[in-house]
């Protein structure tokens, strides 16, 4: 039977985001292994899914922080997995697994190595230290590559300037879109459960509380807009503790609420007025896909990731800026209705390539192209 192996640094990636591609290999006949640090994983039943979907999984104490002396002793496990069983195509994600993942195949000789970059860590308007580490890794390793996949309009343009011959670009993980289409749920009721009155205006937002998610721009606004305005934030994450020093700082109490984590983000998406998105940057967000999936208007950060789900100009505002933030917020909250209607409804159409199975379809190309290899070798 032929062998595939999907690295990445941490199996809740895995998990939450790779389980299509897996199947497509199970179909294809191929006996899949996973490689990655088994303890890291925030969704147990998207972990439990994995597990029990046929997969060989392999413990690898990969560190997100690729200068960790622990990723020596990494590398080599992986090295020695690769050694050992002889995988017949790799296909590696995240930073530190797509390093590993494409030298190890190199070096052991795998048949098709393939990686997808999630999101380039140089892009435009990306900090120098960045394209001075990051750049020159990514595009020395792009030799040890059969297939580049990416899954934005930059990234796909400046990995065709690198040294892998094959590069595809996909359209993100896949979304099911009927699930977040809008009037799942009763609206009210959820509306009632957080506190909104009739005529308050909701501003919701889905990402973990980092500083590269930069909810800090949207508490600035929040101090501008009027009281009407109330703002929700589900996730979770390490800067919890600064956004509510922020909030009792600047008596945003009441009109700011950091909800956690959250399981029914369909009815969240139904029970808001305006999604807003304020990263500083993104390969291409999931939960910013869900929000357009939900026909609500987006205010977002005009960023590479952002731009290619949300084509519509008056959603957008520099990251760094909140008062372009308020002004959109505005701008959206006066429209009239069918200038809302059409502002969703672009966006929405847009949208579509993005589904689940246009990615399979997508998906399914690339490792047929990568097994026709394969079997070559196979056959002999």
């Amino acid at each position: 039977m032929k062998k595939a192996l999907v690295v990445a640094t941490v199996v809740g990636f895995i998990a939450n985001f790779e389980m299509n591609d897996i199947l497509i290999l199970q179909r294809m006949e191929y006996e899949v292994h996973i490689a990655a640090d088994m303890s890291d994983c925030n969704n147990k039943e998207k972990l439990y899914g994995l597990l029990s979907s046929g997969v060989i999984a392999h413990d690898i104490k990969f560190s997100r922080n690729p200068f960790k002396a622990g990723n020596i002793k990494a590398f080599k496990e992986l090295r020695d997995l690769a050694q050992a069983e002889r995988f017949d195509l790799l296909h590696c994600h995240t930073p530190v697994g797509g390093v590993f993942g494409r030298m190890v195949g190199h070096g052991t000789g795998v048949t098709q190595v393939l990686y997808t970059a999630h999101g380039f860590h140089f892009f435009k308007g990306a900090p120098l230290k960045n394209w001075l580490l990051f750049f020159p890794i990514e595009k020395f390793c792009s030799r040890w590559a059969d297939i580049q996949i990416t899954i934005n309009s930059e990234d796909y343009d400046r990995a065709k300037t690198f040294h892998t011959k094959k590069v595809r670009r996909i359209h993100g993980v896949g979304i099911d879109i009927e699930r977040f289409a809008q009037g799942n749920g009763p609206r009210g009721l959820k509306r009632k459960e957080l506190g909104l009155k009739e005529d308050d205006i909701a501003l919701l937002s889905v990402g973990q509380l980092h500083p590269d998610k930069n909810q800090k721009v949207v508490l600035e606004a929040m101090k501008i807009l009027g009281g009407r305005y109330k703002y929700y934030v589900c996730g979770v994450g390490d800067t919890k503790d600064e956004l509510e020093e922020y909030i009792r700082a600047n008596g945003l109490e009441g009109r700011v609420y950091l909800l956690g984590y959250r399981t029914d983000i369909p009815e969240l998406l139904h029970a808001a007025d305006i999604y807003v998105f304020p990263s500083l940057f993104e390969g291409l967000s999931v939960a910013l896909m869900e929000a357009v999936a939900a026909k609500l208007p987006i205010a977002c950060s005009k960023v590479r990731g952002n731009v290619d789900t949300v084509v519509t100009e008056e959603s957008y505002f520099a990251p760094r800026s909140s008062s372009e933030l308020v002004a959109v917020i505005n701008n959206i909250s006066q429209m009239p209705g069918n200038e809302k209607k059409t502002m969703v409804e672009t966006n929405y159409r847009n949208l579509l390539k993005y589904r689940l199975s246009e990615v399979q379809k997508e998906m399914t190309k690339i490792y047929k192209t990568a097994d026709d290899v394969v079997e070559k070798r196979v056959r002999g």
